[in-house]
């Protein structure tokens, strides 16, 4: 059995830069696997993707140790968003949406489960029967994600306490943190986060690192300055899938973060879901980073 399990869409993703456009994996299971697995932890998906996903992104998908088998709806479509980097924020529409997940497909999981949905389609039903997991993670981006007519998605205010009381591991961005909890200051966000019951709690703040607060403390978490952004999709998931990789096994949260950190420095170097650098590398960076780590 996999040690994770992460519950969400894969979704294709047509990218869009000022020199053209390329269509590649997307999605928390795809770049949180990527991780994981260099790093050595096995991890599993729940998901839900159409008769339309390319044969392809199924080989590269097998390659990440990602098993699609009763997984693929036949006569759906797949998640497919368009991110648009052309103008000086990236612009996010969806062009379909696979079906939701649903109570029945939650069985046999693991110790550890990341909640990750990227357009809704984790309902509360389907959240509310992960209770067997002793860790369990959420990334509520989906949750807060609100899709309009022409496909533009757009940031909305979403709270429900009675999920979030049940978290271990809490992970947004600082934007959808001040959605969440209605704090204008991170720090007061995220420690309304704790005081719901969650161990950690981290904001990302883009190329300001990221907030870390916990029972132990608050950490300001540095990025790598020497990188260079070549695409910087799947960035946050790539944090959760090295953050998850050393709290599973027992290491304290500030380290944790920074090979959250290192591992997204490494996926952004890159163009789609890869990885270069070896485990080894990916530590290394982690080691420099924990150097600037500031607790507060």
């Amino acid at each position: 059995m996999s040690a994770l399990v992460v519950v969400g869409h894969i979704a294709i993703d047509r990218v869009i830069t000022i020199s053209g456009s390329r269509t590649q994996l997307g999605g928390p299971p795809t770049y949180v696997s990527l991780v994981a697995r260099r790093l050595g932890l096995d991890v599993g998906v729940i998901t839900k993707v159409g008769g339309d996903m390319p044969s392809s992104f199924i080989e590269k998908l097998q390659e990440l140790g990602i098993d699609l088998r009763g997984q693929i709806v036949e006569g759906a479509a797949t998640t497919r968003f368009i991110l648009d980097y052309r103008g000086a924020e990236r612009r996010l529409s969806v062009e379909s949406v696979c079906e939701d997940i649903n109570p029945e497909d939650i069985h046999d999981l693991p110790e550890a489960v990341l909640i990750a949905p990227i357009v809704g389609e984790v309902p509360p039903s389907t959240a509310s029967t992960i209770t067997e997991a002793g860790v369990v993670a959420l990334d509520p981006q989906g949750f807060l994600r609100e899709v309009h007519q022409d496909g533009a998605v757009l940031l909305r205010r979403w709270f429900d306490p009675t999920l979030l009381k049940r978290i271990t591991v809490y992970k947004s961005s600082g934007e959808e943190l001040k959605l969440i909890t209605g704090e204008i200051s991170p720090w007061r966000g995220l420690r309304q986060i704790l005081d719901l019951g969650a161990e950690v709690a981290i904001a990302t703040i883009g190329g300001q690192g990221a907030l870390l607060s916990t029972v132990d403390g608050c950490f300001r978490i540095p990025v790598c300055e020497a990188v260079k952004v070549v695409d910087p999709t799947g960035a946050g998931d790539a944090f959760m899938g090295g953050f998850l990789s050393e709290y599973l096994k027992g290491e304290e949260a500030s380290w944790c973060a920074v090979m959250g950190a290192a591992a997204s420095s490494c996926v952004i170097e890159t163009v789609g879901a890869i990885i270069n650098q070896s485990n080894q590398e990916i530590r290394s960076r982690a080691e420099n980073l924990y150097d600037g780590v500031l607790k507060l």
